[in-house]
């Protein structure tokens, strides 16, 4: 008699632990990775104090790239930069100088987007151009630059303030897409 009460118990227990694991969600049964690593990731590596430049394949310079500090992640085309200064003198002839507080460049892309304090320094037709916005792409191998934020263009003779700016350096032509306010001061 005892001996069937035992067993009965332990059958019991097995079918009751087996309706408790069958009952329960999958992610009860993963690890939790405790507070031992940070909500931002850390990079893989980094670089301080870099200048960066690349070349055609005619051995002319399309652009140098420096920073103080650069940030790599590891199974990413991305780097993450602290107060890039990109600096480009173009074939055509029209250098571009572009800084802000921080970006990222995607080189499989050939795209640098630039944020806070963005000041991009343009010379177009032989007069320079000041650009500021709080962010900017730039497409590297197209030479344009846009925004979809507000922005203020400072030239010898004009002030141009609006919201979004697409600018094609080659062609030169400059896309305002709204909120447009524009002074020009002839000399």
């Amino acid at each position: 008699m005892i001996r069937q009460a035992l067993l009965t118990f332990i059958l019991a227990l097995m079918v009751g632990g087996f309706l408790l694991i069958w009952d329960s969600p999958p992610e009860s049964f993963i690890r939790q990775k405790g507070g031992q690593f940070e909500k931002d990731p850390r990079a893989d590596s980094y670089m301080t104090e870099i200048t960066s430049r690349r070349f055609s394949a005619e051995g002319t310079e399309k652009f140098s790239l420096s920073s103080p500090r650069i940030e790599f992640f590891e199974g990413s085309s991305v780097l993450t930069l602290a107060e890039p200064r990109f600096v480009t003198q173009q074939a055509l002839g029209k250098p571009l100088n572009l800084q802000a507080t921080q970006g990222q460049l995607n080189s499989a892309l050939g795209v640098l987007d630039l944020d806070g304090d963005v000041r991009a320094d343009i010379n177009s037709r032989g007069d320079l151009a000041v650009l500021t916005t709080d962010r900017l792409t730039y497409l590297i191998d197209n030479n344009i630059a846009k925004t979809d934020s507000s922005f203020k263009l400072l030239a010898t003779q004009s002030k141009i303030f609006g919201t979004g700016l697409y600018i094609d350096l080659y062609k030169e032509t400059f896309i305002i897409k709204s909120k447009v306010r524009v002074t020009h001061e002839p000399i």
